[in-house]
């Protein structure tokens, strides 16, 4: 099977695969390494077809692994990066919100009580915690967000 891309379509596959890349290389599991090896294979291989086909102008070898990427310059305000960087910075927020927000249902309830709730109700009861927290960090980010140590824990 032979596909044929434009120049155009190869530097938007070859920023696909970058971003795909990145988000692999945050997967620690046992066993994800093959995964891994496989997204930076293609990677290597569309590079390599840009470097023929022309456009080497936009790659270059990465110092440290010693394989093809995209050249930093091109990298810096390109919508692929764009993308990233906002996934980082929502996943953080979200993440945030909801483990604070559940920190806070574990206090008001036990377990056998959030157990025996249906998802609507665990909704329900959570959208309150959710929104002031939701609240608080778009307000003032982490400026408030402090760690308060146990007595024991020194």
């Amino acid at each position: 099977m032979h596909l044929r891309f434009t120049d155009e379509e190869l530097v938007t596959l070859s920023e696909m695969l970058t971003l795909a890349c990145w988000a692999t290389f945050w997967n620690h599991k046992p066993g994800s390494d093959d995964g891994v090896a496989r997204f930076d294979d293609m990677l290597e291989k569309i590079l390599a077809r840009m470097q023929h086909n022309g456009q080497g102008g936009m790659v270059e070898v990465d110092p440290e692994r010693q394989r093809l990427r995209l050249r930093k310059e091109y990298e810096e305000g390109s919508f692929y990066a764009q993308s990233y960087d906002e996934m980082r910075a929502e996943t953080f927020w979200e993440e945030l919100v909801a483990r604070m927000a559940e920190r806070e249902l574990d206090k008001k309830y036990t377990a056998a009580e959030l157990e025996k709730l249906s998802d609507d109700e665990r909704k329900k009861i959570a959208e309150p915690v959710t929104q002031k927290f939701w609240k608080e960090f778009s307000s003032h980010g982490i400026a408030n967000l402090h760690v308060i140590s146990k007595r024991d824990d020194g």
